[in-house]
């Protein structure tokens, strides 16, 4: 079970990396979002690093996952926005109106 949950939290983490490459635009300190959020991921699996509990793995993976589908559809469905053509001011997470 150790070995399933890592080989999910890795497959996880490298979905997360090729997603997060497409905001490209800077927020208001003009640091890149892709580069915020590269640093935010690496942050949360390096505090859950040594779980041990594999369903707490399981339900740590699962809601990582469910928030990266959750962003990728919004990718698609332009709820998310990863273009860097729009005002600097806005978060990429805001509903685009």
């Amino acid at each position: 079970m150790a070995t399933t949950g890592r080989r999910e939290a890795i497959r996880l983490y490298r979905d997360i990396l090729r997603t997060v490459r497409l905001f490209k635009h800077p927020n208001d300190q003009g640091v890149l979002w892709s580069v915020i959020l590269k640093d935010s991921a690496r942050k949360e699996f390096e505090q859950n690093r040594f779980e041990s509990d594999p369903t707490r793995v399981v339900q740590l993976v699962m809601v990582g996952r469910d928030c990266l589908m959750k962003i990728q559809e919004g990718m698609i469905t332009g709820k998310v926005n990863k273009e860097p053509d729009t005002p600097t001011d806005r978060s990429p997470f805001q509903p685009l109106v």
